[in-house]
């Protein structure tokens, strides 16, 4: 996510240098984590004049993880007792909690090995009934690999979208999607308006955009995500929702340029 912002970063400097943009105020929009980058530049770069953020993270990034993981695993709740369906959510609450707290890659997935393997000898025969039947270190594993090549991924859980709006001044859109899969809008929407309100920024507006999915696709009801991620199309539809988004963003930037 910061090597994305720094990307972002290089090219608007490299845009600064062409002499038909060099007078002009340059702003950046950002979709879902483009969004957290675009968030990441602004709060660093006075060169960027306006930000646009689209169903982006308002709130902790360990957060979303956990989220978006317990979404997935809804389903699977049904078979098992209350006491048994925490112990799998604090597994997946403590995953974030280490990945987020320690900044060090190598540090936090050994903290992590260590954790799952103490979660694994307290609670071994639901972790079987559950996953299958798995080793200690087998558990371990599977529960800690996905980390360790995934430099995004932990960027993401480690994201605090309040560190970078506190340094925000420039005029700020935000839009969200009533039956965004990925986000619970309204605690993202509210995270993001929340902060700015904390630290006295005034100069942002902030829309949800009805019967519209994470990509601003046309959606009349909302669907789980552990429904949508099986129902993907072959492309991306836009029709009134993203419409409406357009016609919101249009009107916007006249407003803000003037």
């Amino acid at each position: 996510m910061h090597d994305a912002a720094d990307d972002l970063h290089d090219a608007l400097a490299f845009l600064k240098t062409d002499e038909r943009f060099a007078s002009h105020p340059v702003g950046v929009i950002g979709h879902s984590e483009g969004g957290s980058v675009a968030i990441i530049e602004a709060s660093r770069n006075t060169e960027v004049k306006e930000i646009l953020l689209l169903a982006t993270m308002g709130v902790k990034g360990e957060h979303v993880y956990y989220e978006q993981i317990m979404s997935r695993l809804t389903p699977f709740f049904k078979w098992h007792s209350y006491s048994e369906s925490n112990i799998l959510r604090y597994s997946i609450y403590r995953q974030a909690r280490i990945l987020a707290s320690e900044p060090r890659d190598k540090q936090a997935i050994k903290e992590l090995q260590k954790e799952m393997a103490k979660i694994y000898q307290q609670h071994a025969s639901l972790i079987n009934s559950s996953f299958g039947v798995q080793t200690q270190q087998e558990f371990v594993k599977s529960q800690t690999e996905p980390f360790k090549n995934d430099a995004r991924l932990l960027a993401a859980i480690r994201y605090n979208p309040e560190k970078h709006l506190q340094s925000i001044r420039c005029p700020i859109f935000i839009a969200y999607a009533k039956n965004d899969n990925l986000l619970n809008y309204i605690e993202h929407q509210k995270g993001i308006e929340c902060t700015l309100l904390k630290y006295q920024h005034f100069n942002f507006f902030s829309i949800a955009i009805d019967d519209a999915n994470h990509s601003f696709e046309d959606q009349e009801s909302y669907l789980p995500l552990y429904v949508s991620v099986h129902r993907k199309e072959s492309k991306l539809y836009l029709g009134q929702a993203f419409t409406t988004l357009l016609d919101n963003i249009t009107k916007w930037l006249q407003v803000s340029i003037n």
